[in-house]
C-alpha cells in the first residue's frame, strides 16, 4: 500500500511538472509571438478587403521609396526592394502595433551611408561588394542589440531623452540627407566631409560645376509631387505621387535620351530573390558606433509613431515587445540581403488613412515589393538617380521642424536651448556626434533638474487657508514667526543637501528683515514623491537641531509612502509625530499654540 501511495504521488508530481512546462511553453508563445493573440481571431470578411487596399498603397508608394533610400545608404537600389519584401512577413509576427509602416526610412538610411560612403585606411572608396557587407553586418547587429535590450526590458530608457533634443537632431539630419542628394539634383559631386556644414562649403565652392538639365528635371520632380499631395488632400483621393514620377521620369528619360545630357540613371537592376547570405565580421570595428546610434534611433522612432498611432486607434503597444519585433525584423532580413529598417512616419499614416486593420497590411505591402522584384524590376532601368533624389529631399523636408523650435522659443527657453545644441551639433560635427551630445544634454538636463530642484517660499492667500508660492502671488501674506517652505521634487541623496542649504539660507534671510525671532519651519511636502536614506539623515539632522534651538520644526501635506519611509528613519526621534499636518495651516497654527504654550510654561517658571 505504501509503495501505491508513493506511485500515485509521484505521478500526481510528474503531471503537475507536465501542466506547469505547458502553461510555461504557451505563455511564452503568446508572450513572444503576438500575431496568435490576433491573427486566430481574424475577421477576414470585415477587414480583408482594408488591408489589401491599404497593403497595396503603401506597397507602390513603397517601391520608390525603398530605392531611393538604397541610394541614400549608398547601396544600389534594388537592396531598398530586398529590405521592403521579406522583412515586411517578420515584423508581424513579433510586433504589438496594428498600423505600424516598418521598412527603409531616411534617417537610418543616413546613418548607414556615414559607413558605407567612407574611405578605407588607403584613402580609397569602397567597393560596392564591401559597402553591401557593411549594410547586412549594420542590419544583423542591430537586431541583436534590439533584441537584447527587448528581452532585458530597457524600454525605460526612452524617458531620459527630452523631445526638444530629438526633435533638434531629427532637423539637422534632415539637413544631412538634403545635402547627401545635392550631387544628383545640381549635377556634379564633392568630396564629402565627415563634417556636414564642410561638405555645404564644397559644394558653394564648386558651384561653377553646376548643370542646369538635372537641377531642372529634379524640380520638376518635386513640383509634380507637391501638386499630387495638394489634389490627393484637396479631392481626397490617393493617388501615389513618388510612384507616378518614378514612371514618368523612365517614360520620359528613356524616349528622349536624357542619360546623354548628365541624367544619371540606374542601367540594369537584378531580378528575383535576394541570395541567402551571412554578415562578415572582419570590419565589426568600423560599424559598432554606427550600430549602437542605429538602434537608439531605431528605437526612439518606431516607439514614437507605434504609440502615436495606438492612442489614435485606441490600443496599447508594448514598447519592449516592439524593441524585439524590430530587432527580429532587422536580424532575420540581414540574411536577405535587407539594410537596417524602423518604423516609417509617411507609411504608417498612409496605412491608418487607408484604413488598415491589422498588419495583414504590411504582409499585402511586402508581397507587392516582393511581385515587384521577381518581374517588373527590367522596368526600372532608365530610372534617373535626381527623381529618387527629388522622393528622399520630399519625403526628409517633413522632418525639418522649425515650428516646434518657434514654440519652444515661446513657452520655455531652456528647451529651445536643447533643441538648438541638438541641431547644431549634429550639423557642425555629424550625426554619430551629434547623436552622442543630444543624449548627453538630455542628461545633463535631467541631472540639472535633480540638482536643482524647484522649491519655493509660501504665504497666505488674504481671506483664506490657501498657501501660494509668493512669487507667482504677490498678494500673499507671509505669516510672523515662521518660514514655509515647499520642495517640488523626490528628496534623495543628489539634492538632499540642497534642501539644507535653502533652509539655511532663508533662515538667515528672515534673520536680517524680521524683528519677531524665528519660530517654527514647516515643509510642504506636496511634491516630495519619495526620499532616500540621504534624504531622511537630511531630515533628522533638520529635526535635532531645531529641536535643540526651540523651533518648531513640522511637515504637512506628506503621503503615506514617504510617510512611511520616515517612520521607518525613525524621524519620530527628532520630529513628534503630532507635527505631521494634512493642511499647512493646520501646522501653522499648531506652532503658534506651541509658541504660546512654550512662552506661558516659561513665565510660569520664572
Amino acid at each position: 500500500d505504501l509503495v501505491d501511495v508513493y506511485k500515485g504521488s509521484f505521478q500526481k508530481n510528474k503531471n503537475a511538472k507536465k501542466k506547469n512546462f505547458s502553461y510555461i511553453f504557451t505563455w511564452s508563445l503568446y508572450r513572444f509571438l503576438p500575431i496568435l493573440t490576433w491573427f486566430p481571431q481574424y475577421n477576414w470578411k470585415k477587414y480583408l478587403k482594408n488591408d489589401l487596399v491599404a497593403g497595396t498603397t503603401v506597397g507602390v508608394m513603397l517601391i520608390a521609396q525603398g530605392m531611393a533610400y538604397a541610394k541614400l545608404a549608398g547601396l544600389p537600389p534594388e537592396y531598398g526592394l530586398y529590405s521592403s519584401g521579406l522583412p515586411l512577413m517578420i515584423y508581424p509576427l513579433f510586433g504589438t502595433s496594428r498600423h505600424l509602416g516598418i521598412g527603409p526610412v531616411a534617417l537610418v538610411s543616413l546613418l548607414v551611408s556615414q559607413v558605407t560612403l567612407s574611405t578605407n585606411n588607403a584613402g580609397h572608396d569602397y567597393s560596392e561588394n564591401e559597402k553591401v557587407s557593411f549594410a547586412l553586418l549594420i542590419a544583423f547587429c542591430v537586431g541583436i542589440v534590439q533584441i537584447f535590450m527587448g528581452l532585458i526590458r530597457i524600454g525605460f530608457i526612452i524617458n531620459f531623452i527630452s523631445h526638444p533634443v530629438i526633435a533638434g537632431f531629427t532637423t539637422a539630419a534632415a539637413f544631412v540627407i538634403i545635402l547627401s542628394q545635392l550631387q544628383y539634383i545640381l549635377g556634379y559631386s564633392v568630396h564629402r566631409s565627415h563634417y556636414p556644414f564642410m561638405t555645404l562649403f564644397n559644394y558653394i565652392k564648386n558651384i561653377q560645376k553646376f548643370q542646369w538639365q538635372p537641377f531642372l528635371f529634379g524640380v520638376t520632380n518635386i513640383f509634380f509631387m507637391q501638386l499630387i499631395k495638394i489634389t490627393n488632400k484637396y479631392f481626397k483621393l490617393e493617388i501615389p505621387g513618388p510612384i507616378f514620377c518614378v514612371f514618368v521620369s523612365i517614360f520620359f528619360t528613356q524616349v528622349f535620351r536624357l542619360n546623354r545630357f548628365g541624367i544619371s540613371i540606374q542601367n540594369q537592376i537584378p531580378k528575383g530573390f535576394p541570395n541567402v547570405r551571412g554578415p562578415i565580421f572582419n570590419e565589426f570595428t568600423k560599424v559598432a558606433p554606427t550600430v549602437l546610434t542605429i538602434a537608439f534611433i531605431n528605437f526612439l522612432e518606431t516607439i514614437a509613431i507605434a504609440s502615436k498611432i495606438g492612442e489614435i486607434h485606441g490600443y496599447k503597444i508594448v514598447p519592449d515587445q516592439e524593441l524585439l519585433g524590430s530587432g527580429m525584423t532587422n536580424f532575420l532580413g540581414s540574411f536577405v540581403c535587407a539594410f537596417p529598417m524602423a518604423g516609417s512616419f509617411s507609411r504608417t499614416a498612409v496605412l491608418s488613412q487607408a484604413g488598415a486593420k491589422t498588419q495583414v497590411a504590411g504582409i499585402v505591402t511586402g508581397l507587392v515589393i516582393i511581385l515587384t522584384y521577381l518581374f517588373f524590376t527590367p522596368l526600372f532601368t532608365f530610372l534617373p538617380n535626381v527623381t529618387l533624389a527629388s522622393i528622399i529631399l520630399v519625403s526628409v523636408v517633413n522632418l525639418i521642424d522649425y515650428r516646434e523650435a518657434l514654440h519652444l522659443l515661446r513657452i520655455r527657453f531652456l528647451d529651445f536651448f536643447a533643441f538648438m545644441i541638438s541641431l547644431i551639433s549634429t550639423f557642425m560635427i555629424g550625426v554619430e556626434w551629434g547623436i552622442a551630445i543630444a543624449v548627453c544634454v538630455s542628461l545633463i538636463f535631467v541631472l540639472w533638474f535633480s540638482v536643482k530642484p524647484p522649491m519655493c517660499v509660501l504665504g497666505r492667500i488674504p481671506g483664506t487657508v490657501i498657501y501660494r508660492d509668493i512669487k507667482w502671488y504677490s498678494s500673499c501674506i507671509k505669516t510672523p514667526g515662521g518660514i514655509l517652505l515647499r520642495m517640488d521634487a523626490p528628496l534623495f541623496f543628489v539634492n538632499a543637501a540642497v534642501l539644507r542649504k535653502k533652509i539655511r539660507q532663508k533662515e538667515e534671510e528672515y534673520s536680517e528683515k524680521n524683528p519677531i525671532p524665528l519660530f517654527y519651519i514647516i515643509l510642504d511636502c506636496r511634491g516630495m514623491t519619495d526620499v532616500d536614506s540621504t534624504g531622511l539623515q537630511v531630515l533628522n539632522e533638520l529635526g535635532e537641531k531645531y529641536k535643540k534651538q526651540g523651533i518648531f520644526m513640522g511637515f504637512a501635506n506628506v503621503n503615506e509612502r514617504v510617510k512611511k519611509l520616515m517612520q521607518a528613519g525613525k524621524i519620530d526621534q527628532t520630529v513628534d509625530t503630532e507635527k505631521f499636518f494634512t493642511r499647512i495651516h493646520d501646522g501653522v497654527e499648531s506652532a503658534i499654540r506651541w509658541k504660546f504654550s512654550f512662552l506661558k510654561k516659561f513665565n510660569e517658571q520664572n
